[in-house]
């Protein structure tokens, strides 16, 4: 299917759309899953839901009413009417022309249903949809199978359709995002996030990507992932729990440590840890998630080590903590860009 944020869906939205029409009319485990999943999550949706499953339910009971007889009554009356329609200069003809325009139907019937086909399949190769997320903005997506994502600030994630012709699920991740994913029953369809030269192997498990300056950084919070570059010689590396390995495009190398794993996700609470943090990597962090340019007057500045737990933070209360932290000036230049100074 495609993804889709449902929740502002209106009853006219939810009949249009055919995940949601293949769950009515056709359920199977996996739509099933996924719409009660949802559901939970959604509760007040659920009057919109039954208004709208009520209405494809009867929009398909009278679809099947129409017997087959009366396919062929349309048939005969709507010949009878080309036939009186006919100049009398062709009734002669017209037994000719009935069977060749027949032959030229039925050819244009089958073409027409290949087309249709074609474009049934092609349409769902390509089902795919990019979610983004604003400066300052955590979007939370709930996928088909029921794993969450928190899509941090100015980021963007690709995903396949997560169908049960697909063998793999797979989503594409620029910027941050942290993942839980629930695991796949039937054992055949592995998880997976690509971002940037880096492929994350997922289990069940819940971990946080980052890759906003093409180097893709991973922690693993819980659970088991397996890294793997696309270079043809990339090692396959596989993560434990409070681990974090920054990978090297250009070196195809990874760099592993040992950290508390809170301090990277807490961007998900709206939080903000550091620790002993220069304020040149503040500096980064506040550009990528609020488009915000930090300049130092002073060159030192930058190497300066800043530690503050912040929550509910916003890049305003950073840069007041920063500001009353290091005794420092902060001019505003322009709409996105501040100058510190001693």
């Amino acid at each position: 299917m495609e993804w889709k944020d449902y929740a502002d869906f209106s009853v006219t939205d939810f009949l249009a759309d055919d995940f949601f029409t293949e769950w009515v009319l056709r359920p199977n485990v996996e739509n099933q899953s996924f719409w009660e999943a949802w559901q939970q999550h959604y509760p007040e949706k659920q009057t919109v839901i039954a208004e709208a499953r009520a209405m494809l339910l009867s929009l398909e009971y009278q679809r099947h009413q129409l017997p087959a007889e009366s396919y062929d009554r349309i048939w005969h009356a709507l010949h009878g009417k080309m036939e009186h329609a006919l100049p009398e200069t062709m009734f002669m003809q017209r037994t000719h022309y009935r069977r060749n325009w027949r032959r030229a139907a039925m050819f244009t019937g089958v073409c027409g249903m290949l087309a249709l086909c074609t474009l049934w399949v092609l349409r769902k190769e390509d089902k795919r949809a990019v979610y983004t997320s604003q400066f300052g903005e955590n979007r939370r997506l709930l996928l088909p199978d029921s794993s969450v994502v928190i899509l941090g600030p100015h980021s963007a994630l690709k995903a396949t359709a997560f169908s049960a012709e697909t063998k793999t699920r797979e989503v594409w991740l620029d910027g941050e995002a942290y993942f839980m994913i629930k695991p796949e029953l039937q054992g055949n369809k592995p998880f997976t996030v690509h971002t940037g030269d880096l492929n994350i192997e997922v289990l069940g498990t819940e971990f946080n990507v980052s890759n906003y300056d093409g180097r893709p950084r991973v922690v693993l919070h819980s659970g088991k992932v397996a890294l793997r570059g696309n270079a043809k010689k990339s090692a396959r590396i596989v993560m434990e729990p409070g681990e974090m390995i920054t990978y090297s495009t250009n070196q195809n190398r990874y760099l592993r440590q040992k950290v508390v794993t809170e301090k990277y996700v807490s961007w998900v609470h709206h939080t903000f840890i550091f620790e002993n943090t220069s304020l040149a990597e503040v500096a980064a962090q506040l550009h990528y998630k609020y488009g915000i340019r930090l300049q130092f007057a002073d060159s030192t500045l930058g190497g300066e080590q800043f530690s503050a737990t912040l929550q509910q933070a916003d890049h305003k209360v950073v840069l007041k903590a920063i500001q009353e932290s290091f005794g420092v000036q902060l001019t505003q230049e322009n709409d996105s860009t501040f100058l510190i100074s001693r």
